[in-house]
């Protein structure tokens, strides 16, 4: 199974918000949306670092 794309993290990261934000939630239920929400930023984060070293490392060779 691949990993969601960084556009499905976003949208589900929005989609979590909207969940804490609006709806009335037990605590086990708001902490495992917490927990997720989480995981898939630090995910997003990750990717995001990914690319800027990548579009780095390009720039490197353009400027040689």
């Amino acid at each position: 199974m691949t990993a969601p794309s960084f556009a499905k993290d976003l949208e589900r990261l929005e989609e979590i918000v909207r969940r804490l934000e609006a709806e009335e939630l037990d605590l086990d239920q708001a902490l495992q949306l917490f927990e997720e929400g989480v995981e898939r930023l630090r995910a997003a984060r990750d990717r995001l670092a990914t690319a800027e070293q990548k579009v780095k490392q390009v720039l490197g060779r353009l400027d040689r």
